[in-house]
């Protein structure tokens, strides 16, 4: 089975078990089994900073986060959170997709080298999971490990998923509801369009305080400062560049993240910063793929550009724009470098 085919058929099966619950297919059909593992209650701090009901393993949650609409998209509406995307059903979808992309130009779903601790059976930590497509994988891939997946707002499964995987919602930027030393692997991707330059700060802080001395964590970002850039492609991402100044967030974060965020904890051995360049349409189907995946985050970004361009205040408009990008992108080989950042907690303070 081809790379396209591939994405294909998982993204339609996955529909199909996330729909569960507006529909009465029968759960002998899906591939994951209902998490049963416990009904002890346990009180989980949620992104607001309150509690919430939940149990232990991740099982359904009765917190429901505030959300407002903008632009014809869903967006969460909670207070010290700086998130861009909407998180509707076609976000969802795009997210699903954008996983296997994503791990098809890297080779795979984490670049540390802890495959046969994973294959042994580790704890892991997936921060800022989203759907959580990442640890649906991951979890099927690595039976004997135990993930868990926390998020701001909860669009991960709550009920369909294999039975290590928990999910539950926490803010990173502020407290995860983990004791201290407790996971053997921390992953991360794609928070740039979340965090603020002061949220990076207590972000690196609570995740290396939840790792395990000897432990490894891997953060994937992508710069959205291009190479080979065209004017009608910048004058789209200099609207977002105004969006993100506006908040204190920076958009060059996944080239500082090493520099000016991680080594200074004085907590991480040697710090790996791997550099791939992702095309823009150009170099085959790969590009076109990555290219779709972008151009739907654009437009999904709506909201936020036509407050920085006026231009843009046409949905439809910005929609036959973006076309022209696409082409523009393919004459400049246009290509979004992303920076995946793994290192080793250093076993002792002494280290």
């Amino acid at each position: 089975m081809g790379f396209i085919t591939s994405i294909r058929v998982w993204v339609s099966k996955n529909k199909q078990e996330y729909q569960l619950k507006k529909s009465n297919t029968s759960l002998k059909k899906v591939k994951f089994s209902t998490d049963s593992s416990s009904s002890v209650t346990n009180d989980v701090a949620s992104p607001s900073g309150s509690t919430v009901s939940g149990k232990t393993g991740g099982s359904q949650t009765t917190y429901k986060p505030p959300h407002k609409f903008e632009a014809g998209r869903r967006f969460h509406d909670i207070e010290n959170i700086s998130y861009f995307f909407p998180n509707d059903d076609d976000e969802v979808d795009r997210l699903h997709e954008q996983h296997w992309i994503v791990r098809h130009i890297m080779g795979g779903n984490y670049q540390s080298p802890i495959e046969k601790d994973l294959e042994n059976g580790i704890i892991v930590l997936d921060s800022g999971c989203g759907p959580a497509t990442w640890s649906l994988d991951m979890a099927e891939m690595y039976p004997n490990s135990t993930f868990h997946g926390v998020d701001a707002y909860p669009v991960y499964p709550n009920e369909v998923k294999p039975p290590n995987c928990h999910f539950q919602p926490a803010n990173v930027a502020e407290k995860l509801p983990f004791p201290d030393n407790h996971f053997d692997f921390i992953y991360q991707r794609l928070l740039i369009f979340g965090l603020t330059r002061t949220d990076w700060k207590n972000a690196i802080k609570e995740l290396l305080r939840v790792l395990k001395p000897g432990g490894w964590i891997e953060i994937l970002e992508c710069d959205i400062e291009f190479e080979n850039e065209g004017p009608k492609q910048h004058r789209v991402m200099d609207a977002i560049h105004q969006a993100f100044h506006k908040k204190d967030m920076s958009p060059g974060i996944a080239r500082e993240l090493g520099p000016d965020y991680l080594k200074p904890t004085g907590q991480l051995e040697v710090i790996n910063d791997k550099i791939i360049a992702f095309p823009l349409n150009h170099g085959g189907k790969l590009g076109k793929l990555f290219w779709d995946d972008f151009s739907n985050a654009c437009i999904a970004l709506h909201a936020w550009v036509q407050k920085e361009d006026s231009g843009f205040e046409e949905l439809d408009e910005y929609k036959n724009f973006m076309i022209e990008c696409a082409e523009e992108c393919t004459e400049h080989k246009t290509n979004m470098l992303w920076h995946c950042y793994s290192a080793q907690k250093k076993k002792s303070a002494s280290d």
